[in-house]
């Protein structure tokens, strides 16, 4: 009996607050080096056919099935500093894959003494890492060699313990940019006014940018932090008297957040919300506001990184642009994570009034929230075809705080590749294509914004009009915010969020997806699974922010 007791401990996670079973992944486990000569040795134990990086010091090991268990025994046996976990699948699907690190996130019930709480961290023979908050007690702790279990394992006996509000792995996060550049080419910044109707554009498509900066084009007091890759700073249009501030690379751990390699998917992102009006180039939405440069490494946030670089991003910015996320597997956000953002969009910011959180919804045509998915075929962004089987949870753009952005094209219609769904807030305009063959057919023209000329999506020009996906919608609706913050920064990010809704236009869009769907009907609440409450108008969200000044709260749609 208590040997069932041990296994059922390691057969389910809590994430979320939520418990998933777990299934163990037939052909890859992870290990954690403490030194760069034990990959190296590793490397050439018979069964490891291929090694990649995940998180500093965390790797992946590809195996096969047959050779799994053998492999993980070899190297466990023969590395005394080396840490060997499985990886784990959510039970009864595919297309999802868990990785942990040596770390849980713990909070305790108020009034948790502090003597308890190292009675726990002895019993289970735990180091801290780190506190983050006081009430209630929010910390990072590690396992160790004398924990005698896995993280998992751990974290369920934790979590168990009366003192305990949630104990969840610190588990590595897998993100991916959410766009897919395409051929399209357009002179103009369409998506922020287009005046007549033209070959794939109609009048109605922009956000009518012009009129609202007839009430502000945003004041610099007003930060919009991007977190993305590298941005080109060099760049004509990030230029300007107190343009750019507070500048930080969490990747290379400095204060140049440049790019590296094929970085080339921040410089573009922050061109549409903040790209400076300086008579050359290409202009942001929010041209008068500031612009913090935040560069990460998607594939090595950990729910700890996370929460770290937003707690730090929130004392600078008023407006947060992530234009990032998971591909559509079931990715249910960390308590240790949702908490952060909750408590940022409610109180963070330098206003203490919230910040604005802005996410992009993906670009699979897949719901954001499907907890009765069976298979779902999409396309990731090698190419390669792959399956999800089981429930689909994109936990960045179902959080109940921040702004879930999906995309709508040059013809004022749903862009064919992008996520759907109850949580979806508004969209944006950007452009359009086949998210599982993009070669065929999808009426609609790119954005024009900002290249960093390095490599980036037209080498050699700071400039490109092939932009788009929820990228590109995201940081659209990201400068609206921050136009809104600058005609009236006495706005929560609640007002922020309920008054881009409330004046969003209604896209009518009765024909059908490359699937035969249409969900473009709103329901008795004014709100549509492909267009949530409609597409940003950033005139009437500048007018509603302006009248406000009084403090009239009640919406007076224009």
């Amino acid at each position: 009996m208590q040997r069932q007791q041990e296994q059922d401990l390691g057969s389910y996670v809590w994430r979320g607050q939520k418990k998933i079973e777990l299934s163990k992944e037939d052909d890859r486990f992870t290990v954690m080096v403490s030194k760069p000569e034990e990959l190296e040795r590793i490397a050439n134990v018979s069964g490891v056919h291929e090694i990649e990086p995940l998180a500093p010091n965390v790797y992946k090991v590809k195996t096969t099935s047959t050779e799994r268990d053998h492999t993980m025994a070899m190297i466990r046996s023969s590395y005394v500093n080396t840490v060997v976990h499985h990886a784990y699948r959510p039970q009864g699907t595919e297309g999802t894959i868990y990785y942990l690190t040596d770390e849980i996130a713990v909070q305790f019930k108020t009034g948790t003494s502090p003597e308890k709480v190292e009675q726990l961290f002895h019993k289970y023979r735990l180091n801290l890492v780190r506190t983050y908050d006081d009430e209630p007690l929010t910390c990072l702790v590690a396992t160790t060699v004398d924990s005698m279990e896995n993280p998992i394992k751990v974290s369920n006996r934790l979590a168990e313990e009366q003192e305990v509000e949630y104990a969840e792995p610190n588990m590595i996060n897998r993100f991916q940019h959410m766009y897919i550049p395409t051929d399209d080419l357009f002179h103009q910044q369409w998506h922020l006014q287009s005046l007549n109707n033209k070959p794939y554009l109609v009048k109605e498509a922009s956000v009518s940018a012009t009129e609202a900066w007839d009430i502000t084009k945003g004041e610099r007091r007003i930060v919009v932090a991007v977190i993305d890759d590298g941005f080109d700073l060099t760049h004509p249009d990030f230029q300007g008297p107190g343009k750019i501030v507070s500048p930080i690379d969490y990747a290379d751990e400095d204060l140049e957040p440049l790019p590296v390699g094929r970085d080339y998917h921040g410089t573009p992102c922050a061109g549409v919300a903040i790209a400076e009006e300086n008579g050359q180039g290409v202009v942001g939405i929010a041209p008068g506001c500031s612009f913090m440069p935040v560069r990460v490494d998607l594939s090595q946030l950990d729910d700890h990184k996370m929460k770290t670089i937003f707690e730090h991003v929130a004392r600078v910015a008023d407006v947060i642009s992530c234009s990032w996320g998971p591909p559509p597997v079931y990715a249910p956000m960390s308590s240790l994570v949702k908490d952060t953002l909750t408590r940022i969009a409610t109180l963070g910011g330098p206003r203490g009034k919230g910040c604005v959180i802005c996410f992009a919804a993906a670009n699979f045509n897949a719901p954001v929230n499907d907890p009765n998915n069976s298979v779902f075929r999409w396309r990731d962004y090698s190419g390669r075809m792959r399956e999800t089987v089981g429930p689909i949870e994109n936990g960045n753009a179902v959080h109940p705080n921040v702004i879930a952005i999906a995309a709508s094209t040059s013809q004022n219609r749903h862009a064919e590749y992008s996520n759907w769904g109850q949580e979806i807030s508004v969209c944006a305009p950007s452009n359009n294509f086949n998210p599982i063959d993009p070669r065929k057919y999808a009426p609609g023209l790119g954005i024009w914004t900002t290249d960093n000329g390095l490599g980036g999506f037209d080498p050699g020009s700071r400039y490109t009009d092939r932009f788009g996906g929820t990228s590109s919608a995201t940081p659209l609706v990201a400068g609206v915010a921050a136009l809104m913050l600058s005609a009236n920064p006495n706005l929560s990010a609640s007002d922020v969020k309920i008054i881009l809704q409330q004046t969003a236009d209604k896209i009518q869009d009765n024909l059908p997806d490359h699937n035969g769907n249409n969900r473009g009907d709103y329901d008795q609440k004014g709100h549509s699974e492909w267009f949530g409450f409609g597409k940003v108008n950033a005139a009437k969200a500048l007018k509603e922010a302006k009248r406000r000044v009084g403090g009239i709260r009640e919406p007076q749609l224009v």
